[in-house]
């Protein structure tokens, strides 16, 4: 006997089987297998959300189907009661058709052609071959449902589009024909999704690149136990990108396989490495790279925020605007730190008030030390474009930049690093878990981002806004002066 699944399936969930049936399965059958959102998920879709209401605003008279999520028959009822009505422009109108229901972000009538245009707003700047998939398996459901479609669009961010003046914010591009072309392939896919959930137990869904493309699933770590893959493995070898899953179609995994070959000398160091348990060091090219270093040396590190609707002067959809920095200036080896830092904790545009004080930070002629300085010397050269005042300051910085990343890729690796050169993976691997970022309340990037936004937001408690201030120059510092302790280890380890 088949289970039973949900009467109505929502098209994120079909989705879902788009990707993999076994995710689908999971996600309906053994829902307490799924971990809770995350909160660098949660971003994205909050994200989300907030460039579909901009999208909203490009049609005042607009009505909401404004039914929770969970509402499928109340959305469906008002929906059909806007629709007999005639309404013009309609949001997250609600359609069903044979167990699948899909809610659209904007429909538009004509009255002269008594059809209707559907335009599906993504938060991205270019339209992506799942949002095919995704805007024809909507526009199957509502065609089927009933409603005479004449246009289906995607909306994405233009990258071109410039604050203040958000009027070309959005991009409209005609899908119809494409759509068209797909129309009939949607009917199989369905009935193979239908079948795997209501099948008795789990497809045999093998792992492979649909693990985590277009969207990593949440039940990769399931998976992936399951299938008792060693750590290392070949999955961690950098750069290795999708030759992996060939290695792993010829049961090549772990990393000392004799088949093992054609590698990258990095990747090469890894698996000599993992041979021979004994950690890499190369002092005579870390002595040559660290020759070209000249004191004072000025380690930078910036925290920045990018969102998709832009906000401040002359930026577009996701530019990085630094908010923060944090600076440890090491004048001559014998000396002691000089700590300089700046948090911009206001919803103004940070960089008028930043640049000047990373300018003195940084004044002087030594080395400026940045871990995967590509990051640091691009935020330079977008605050030059943007301040004509500092653009000459700002421009001289960008040939003082050196960098500890390449020197750990090409001439230290230790089994630790699991194939990641990341400070965040070397630090502690170097220098010890003291030097770890587990346990903090602002621990990477991603929440770096999330504690400013909640910082700058006037509904943010005064307590909270002052941890969060706290924890941010916390963890800003903690990167620069974790570059130090790298750099002095690198220097001792070539006496």
């Amino acid at each position: 006997m088949s289970k039973s699944i949900p009467k109505l399936l929502s098209k994120t969930r079909l989705m879902r089987g788009y990707q993999c049936l076994k995710s689908i399965y999971l996600t309906i059958h053994n829902k307490e297998l799924e971990p809770p959102v995350t909160p660098d998920l949660q971003f994205i879709f909050d994200q989300g959300n907030a460039v579909g209401s901009e999208a909203r605003k490009k049609y005042p008279n607009g009505v909401l189907v404004d039914n929770p999520a969970w509402d499928f028959f109340g959305a469906l009822k008002k929906t059909r009661k806007l629709l007999k009505n005639e309404t013009e422009v309609i949001f997250e109108a609600a359609f069903e058709y044979k167990g699948c229901f899909a809610r659209a972000d904007i429909i538009t009538y004509s009255k002269e052609t008594k059809r209707w245009s559907v335009f599906e707003v993504k938060s991205t700047t270019k339209v992506k071959e799942e949002h095919l998939d995704d805007v024809g398996l909507q526009a199957w459901i509502m065609a089927n449902a009933g409603l005479p479609i004449e246009k289906i669009c995607v909306m994405h961010l233009n990258s071109d589009c410039r604050y203040p003046n958000l009027n070309n914010l959005f991009t409209e591009v005609d899908v119809t024909e494409e759509l068209r072309k797909r129309h009939q392939s949607i009917p199989p896919r369905l009935t193979e999704i239908f079948k795997a959930v209501r099948s008795e137990s789990a497809p045999d869904v093998d792992i492979g690149p649909h693990c985590a493309s277009p969207n990593e699933c949440p039940f990769i770590t399931h998976c992936w136990v399951q299938k008792n893959i060693p750590e290392p493995s070949v999955f961690n070898l950098p750069g290795i990108k999708t030759k992996k899953w060939d290695l792993y179609a010829q049961g090549i995994i772990k990393l000392d396989h004799p088949k093992l070959s054609n590698l990258t000398p990095v990747q090469q160091r890894v698996v000599d490495v993992y041979k021979s348990q004994k950690r890499y060091i190369d002092k005579v090219e870390i002595g040559k790279a660290l020759s070209t270093w000249k004191f004072p040396l000025v380690f930078l590190d910036f925290e920045t925020i990018n969102p998709a609707i832009p906000r401040y002067d002359k930026t577009g959809p996701y530019q990085q605007v630094p908010f923060q920095f944090s600076a440890h200036i090491w004048l001559s080896p014998g000396s002691e730190l000089i700590h300089k830092e700046y948090l911009h904790v206001s919803s103004s545009d940070p960089r008028p008030q930043l640049i000047p004080l990373l300018l003195e930070a940084c004044r002087g002629e030594g080395s400026i030390v940045a871990y995967y300085s590509a990051f640091e010397t691009q935020r330079i050269s977008e605050m030059a474009e943007h301040s004509q005042d500092h653009k000459k300051e700002l421009e001289a910085l960008l040939n003082r930049f050196v960098d500890p990343l390449p020197i750990f890729r090409d001439f230290v690796y230790d089994n630790g690093f699991l194939g990641s050169f990341s400070l965040k993976t070397v630090a502690p691997t170097i220098l010890g878990e003291k030097h770890s970022y587990e346990g903090m309340l602002v621990a990477d990037g991603s929440s770096a981002q999330r504690a400013y936004e909640e910082i700058i937001n006037p509904e943010t408690d005064h307590s909270r806004r002052e941890q969060l201030i706290e924890a941010s120059i916390e963890y800003c510092k903690k990167d620069t002066l974790v570059m130090v302790e790298l750099v002095k280890w690198l220097m001792n380890e070539t006496k």
